[in-house]
């Protein structure tokens, strides 16, 4: 609990100090899903439940970026060695700041899809079996962004291939473009990622399809090997990290 006051606090005294950001960052956002759905959603290429991979995707860009990046900047300025000496170990910390900011996203979430349902007029369905989906889905997702604050450890720059998977993972998993009309291989590779498993669920449920137990037992089985695998890498790197002194050199 301590270490969720503490997160919350950094993260409302960096909004009051750079306010601006976060206004800017809004406003973007907004640009960006209206000109996503404007442009999207008249053509044959997009199903009516586009809203659903969009904010996957979002989502998915968030927890994978923010460990990675997370990392790089208290390396930047010099103060990750002092997160590891603190009592608490530094995967705990970097989960308790992945999950504060899934929070925040859910928050801009909501009020850029009111203002986009506002300026659009129109009104998105839901579903509640979407929230159970997407909480499954998201510890895929996070293991697959320790994978990536793994490699951060050992290479500084490595967050800066943050953006390379995430509009990867915004055209390749179904989200916008159905897998069918993907290419063969990328078909093979899509499936097995947790995101485009939650994707599909989620559009079933929006579309009326019941959703058999065995979908949620594979849903929850690929979202725990990616887990398990993403804590596993960290781990090792890690400890590579500082055996090898990388910890304390940017």
């Amino acid at each position: 609990m301590n270490v969720i006051k503490a997160e919350f606090m950094k993260y409302y005294e960096e909004m009051k100090a750079y306010y601006p950001d976060h206004i800017v960052s809004l406003v973007v956002n907004y640009i960006f899903f209206m000109g996503f759905f404007i442009s999207f959603s008249k053509t044959s290429l997009i199903n009516d439940n586009l809203h659903i991979g969009f904010i996957y995707w979002f989502y998915a860009s968030i927890i994978i970026s923010e460990g990675s990046v997370s990392i790089s900047y208290e390396k930047q300025t010099g103060t990750f060695e002092q997160l590891l000496l603190k009592p608490i170990n530094i995967l705990r910390i970097l989960t308790v700041r992945t999950w504060i900011w899934i929070f925040i996203t859910t928050i801009k979430l909501i009020i850029l899809m009111s203002l986009v349902m506002i300026s659009l007029k129109t009104v998105f369905s839901f579903n509640i079996m979407l929230i159970p989906i997407l909480f499954i889905t998201l510890w895929g997702i996070y293991g697959f962004g320790m994978i990536l604050s793994g490699i951060t450890l050992i290479f500084n720059k490595a967050a800066s291939f943050e953006s390379i998977i995430s509009y990867s993972l915004l055209f390749f998993t179904g989200g916008i473009i159905p897998l069918e009309q993907l290419p063969n291989k990328v078909q093979n590779v899509s499936q097995i990622l947790p995101l485009t498993l939650g994707i599909n669920l989620s559009q079933k449920v929006l579309s009326g399809y019941n959703i058999a137990f065995n979908d949620i037992v594979k849903l929850t089985f690929n979202s725990f090997i990616f887990f398990f695998v993403g804590i596993t890498i960290f781990k090792l790197a890690y400890n590579y990290s500082i055996k090898n002194g990388l910890s304390s050199s940017y």
